[in-house]
């Protein structure tokens, strides 16, 4: 098992791209994956928490204004270009609002988990995604209501709390393998929970994908459509959001640039109701293609441009 997860380690961001081609071309087990989405999504919290550096984490959080202002770049600034640029584009207006709903979502909680693969700033990562999950309550729903017109059933309080309950289980989860493993030897096998990461990715990709095929085979014009437009905008939000803060050093503006083209449009889904048409249901599948395809295409540019050595390489 330790070798698998080494191997997983050392070639994370092929694994992922691949998970969501086997939730295509194998639909029975995407469906069975899929019950497990929840409780994948809890336990890469928790590996996210278990693997960061945290006096790191700790220098950052004495950062508050420049944490502010990436923050106020993610969530708002950035899903207000989003939309002038569809604008611009004339794209259709369902395209166009799931564009901006996933543009104005907090960062995925996987970022950490990507950050560390491309050998970024995992604790800023990690502070930035916590951090966006519980203002994103407070920020989405009149942003996309102004945007896109989209009301949402968001209850701030309940949600807040949610989130609260969430990201704090995590953290105690994490911190009681900590104290029952040991930090030394957590060190020792940082390749090994590297691995541990791209599973845990690896299986939400395939369940993910559960469902999607057929649309691929009745709507192939409009998937590729939705799929070109999601991957186009990781792209571009990835690059912009790395020169607005280029005058950070360069890991530190790699990792907003990756963060800032990394969204959790999952976490705002369930409160859609009634909004959820076909068309937004479409992108919210075919957003998840940049998320597990681009880490290995962009791999080779992170390192050009000044990342680091993925986590637990040797």
């Amino acid at each position: 098992m330790l070798r698998l997860l080494a191997l997983l380690g050392r070639h994370g961001t092929w694994f992922l791209a691949i998970g969501l081609f086997i939730g295509l071309v194998l639909p029975p087990l995407a469906t069975l994956v899929r019950p497990a989405l929840n409780p994948l999504i809890f336990l890469l919290t928790a590996a996210a928490f278990l693997g960061i550096d945290w006096p790191a984490l700790a220098a950052h959080a004495r950062r508050p204004a420049l944490l502010a202002l990436v923050l106020a770049w993610t969530l708002v600034a950035a899903p207000v270009a989003t939309a002038l640029a569809a604008r611009a584009l004339d794209l259709p207006l369902p395209l166009a609002q799931g564009l901006v709903l996933w543009a104005a979502s907090p960062p995925l909680i996987s970022v950490p988990a990507i950050a560390l693969l491309l050998g970024l700033d995992g604790a800023l990562a990690l502070m930035l995604m916590v951090s966006g999950i519980f203002l994103m309550p407070f920020t989405l729903p009149p942003l996309v209501l102004g945007l896109i017109g989209l009301k949402l059933g968001v209850g701030i309080v309940a949600l807040t709390r949610n989130l609260v309950l969430f990201i704090g289980g995590a953290a105690l989860f994490a911190a009681a393998l900590r104290r029952l493993v040991g930090v030394a030897r957590l060190r020792r096998h940082a390749l090994e929970l590297s691995g541990l990461n791209v599973l845990i990715l690896l299986l939400f990709a395939i369940g993910v994908m559960d469902g999607v095929g057929p649309l691929l085979l009745t709507k192939p014009q409009q998937v590729l459509l939705y799929a070109a437009t999601a991957l186009g905008a990781s792209l571009a939000l990835q690059a912009l959001s790395f020169l607005v803060f280029a005058f950070l050093p360069r890991l530190s503006a790699l990792t907003v640039g990756l963060v800032g083209g990394n969204n959790n449009m999952a976490l705002v889904w369930a409160s859609l109701g009634a909004a959820a048409t076909p068309e937004l249901t479409l992108f919210f599948a075919v957003v998840q293609l940049p998320i597990y395809v681009l880490p290995a295409v962009l791999k080779p540019v992170y390192r050009r441009l000044g990342a680091g050595r993925p986590y637990g390489a040797d």
